[in-house]
């Protein structure tokens, strides 16, 4: 009977020792195939997608190692991880935007928003049509719809654009094009061209204030009032030309939403919504992530991103400016402007994004 009592403990003991092991074992599988086969993964679950993501986070001690390891080999590592991320979210369902009724409200046939998180209008149409925008809710890192990602308006869709503005409540766009590039159209001017009250449909937009800088243009409208970030320094399919700007940019836009709320999503675009507009999400959220936890996890946020809208962070270099972007960000505050330059002039003799850049002419 002593003996029959004293193998009882030692059973339970052994079977919580087999089950912790056998819980190590499901997480070392689930990191392993994480890091090298993350599209097999099936990301449906949000909470498991945001542990992941958490626990990818790579120390800021250990980030400037991280970073020169994915640059050897003509920065394999870079485009190892990058393309990884190409399958992810590409077998979620676009129904909604390849309805005949909606189909010209798309400016590019290969970005559409994902059915489960596209931003629906309000509409009194009973076959629902008309609630149709290409425009989906974003992750942030507080929360799962923190900004909208949307496509540049189209001269049929500027009135949609503004009741969008109006029904989230909205008090900043954050603009990442310019109206026209290179000869073409990348975006229809959604304001007035002067200080006259200008209609959308129901509402009546006015120009405020207008500020111009060397690389952006800050303005305020009112109807209600919403401040507009326009970036003005960043070429098609390319990047800015250094980290600083656009960080110093980001955090025009980030004071802002700290002092006047966050509650509301913060609306960003560029032409198509994916390449430059996907660049200032992460950069926004990976510098909170970098500052409350002093660490950063570049690969696992956009591939996050992917889930909610195709195509996030659209270029190979577009992937390695965010890095580069966290490097100088770890920087001394001291670091004059010329030597973050010198840092930032790796992306234009990478040989791998340039080749990149030449393959996607398609979209913005």
């Amino acid at each position: 009977m002593h003996l029959i009592m004293l193998l009882l403990p030692l059973g339970v003991i052994a079977g919580s020792v087999f089950a912790v092991l056998l819980f190590g074992l499901l997480v070392a599988l689930v990191v392993f195939i994480f890091l090298k086969r993350p599209h097999i993964i099936r990301w449906d679950e949000h909470y498991f997608c945001y542990v992941l993501f958490i626990f990818r986070a790579i120390s800021a001690a250990v980030f400037p190692d991280h970073f020169h390891q994915l640059c050897l080999d003509d920065n394999r590592g870079f485009s190892e991880e990058y393309e990884g991320l190409a399958p992810v979210g590409t077998e979620q369902t676009r129904k909604t935007a390849l309805l005949p009724e909606n189909k010209a409200k798309n400016r590019f046939t290969n970005v559409l928003p994902y059915d489960w998180c596209r931003v629906k209008l309000t509409t009194l149409d009973p076959n629902g049509t008309s609630d149709y925008i290409n425009a989906n809710y974003m992750p942030g890192y507080n929360s799962n719809r923190e900004y909208i990602a949307t496509q540049g308006p189209l001269p049929s869709t500027v009135n949609d654009f503004w009741r969008m503005i109006w029904e989230q409540r909205v008090k900043r766009i954050v603009m990442v094009t310019n109206c026209t590039e290179g000869g073409r159209t990348k975006c229809e001017q959604y304001w007035p061209a002067d200080r006259n009250p200008c209609p959308y449909k129901e509402l009546q937009v006015t120009i405020r204030s207008e500020q111009h800088e060397p690389n952006w243009t800050l303005r305020e409208f009112k109807e209600r009032t919403v401040k507009h970030f326009h970036f003005t320094a960043w070429p098609d399919h390319g990047v800015p030309q250094g980290t600083e700007v656009l960080i110093q940019f980001r955090g025009l836009v980030r004071q802002h939403i700290e002092r006047e709320g966050g509650n509301a999503p913060t609306v960003v675009h560029c032409s198509a919504g994916v390449g430059r507009t996907g660049t200032i999400i992460a950069l926004d959220v990976l510098l909170q992530q970098l500052e409350r936890e002093h660490a950063v996890g570049i690969n696992a946020f956009v591939h996050k991103m992917r889930l909610n809208r195709p195509y996030m962070v659209q270029t190979e270099s577009q992937y390695f400016f965010l890095h580069q972007c966290i490097m100088d960000s770890l920087q001394p505050k001291e670091m004059n402007e010329e030597n973050v330059y010198e840092n930032a002039d790796m992306i234009y003799v990478n040989a791998t994004a340039l080749q990149e850049l030449r393959r996607q002419n398609a979209n913005a």
